[in-house]
């Protein structure tokens, strides 16, 4: 069927309206979607945090993220060796450690001695002692520096650990109580009293010692070892006793003037 121009011109303003979008045809605009919300920015909450400088405590609130920059918002400006615990870089925790410091610390390496362990040996002779085991120092690994305290410059060990342990000296101890079988009944007391007035550490410039004054010859010539003097009453006394037992009862030649004592 043939159209008539009047339709086609009507035809065609709907045909273009389609194509366009309806809306727009009938002379109305579609609104915009709505925009997302943009973030906004949030300040931290505050946070309390102890600071410990030099051993002083102090409470101080900051909205920081590490511990430089709450130090800094607490006004604590930090030397060049000053020790920082946690480091300064590190996030913010609840304690913060400062320790003021002069100086770099530096490594020191310190011996630890060893001990020594007396056991006791029935099958030494009385007042002996055998080196059983040799004693090893430990070692000790310090961290120092200086510091001021007191307005005085002083150092201080700021860490240590222990990178080895000593080994413990083994001495094996005689008996320390002993008779020399009869001679054991003379009076040594009496002997003693009169040569040193029983006093275990008399020591006579002419070079005698002890409770007897042994001679250093006499008592090394008996057993002893170092001075007479520094040995115990009871050793002097076993060491008198074999010395009386070695000159066959001379007593005459070891104490001219006391020895008359033995038998009172």
């Amino acid at each position: 069927m043939r159209r008539s121009p009047a339709m086609s011109l009507v035809v065609l303003p709907l045909l273009l309206a389609a194509a366009c979008g309806g809306s727009e045809a009938t002379g109305q605009k579609k609104s915009a979607a709505p925009l997302a919300d943009a973030p906004r920015a949030t300040t931290p909450a505050p946070r309390e945090v102890t600071v410990v400088l030099d051993g002083r405590k102090r409470r101080i609130s900051t909205t920081s993220a590490t511990v430089q920059e709450a130090l800094s918002q607490a006004g604590i400006t930090l030397g060049e060796h000053d020790l920082v615990t946690p480091p300064r870089t590190a996030p913010l925790t609840d304690v913060i450690k400062v320790v003021r410091l002069l100086s770099a610390p530096r490594t020191k390496v310190v011996k630890l001695p060893p001990q020594t362990v007396r056991r006791k040996d029935a099958k030494l002779p009385p007042f002996t002692e055998k080196e059983v085991r040799k004693g090893r120092p430990g070692v000790k690994i310090l961290q120092v520096a200086w510091v001021r305290r007191g307005g005085k410059k002083v150092q201080t060990v700021l860490s240590q650990k222990i990178k080895s342990r000593p080994v413990a000296r083994i001495v094996a101890v005689g008996p320390q109580g002993a008779s020399v079988g009869s001679v054991a009944n003379l009076n040594w007391n009496g002997l003693a009293k009169c040569e040193s007035g029983n006093n275990p550490r008399a020591v006579n410039p002419a070079g005698y010692y002890g409770l007897y004054q042994f001679s250093l010859p006499s008592w090394q010539s008996v057993g002893g070892s170092g001075k007479p003097s520094e040995a115990s009453p009871a050793e002097q006394t076993y060491r008198a006793q074999m010395l009386y037992k070695k000159v066959n009862g001379r007593w005459q030649g070891q104490w001219p003037h006391c020895g008359k004592f033995l038998f009172s």
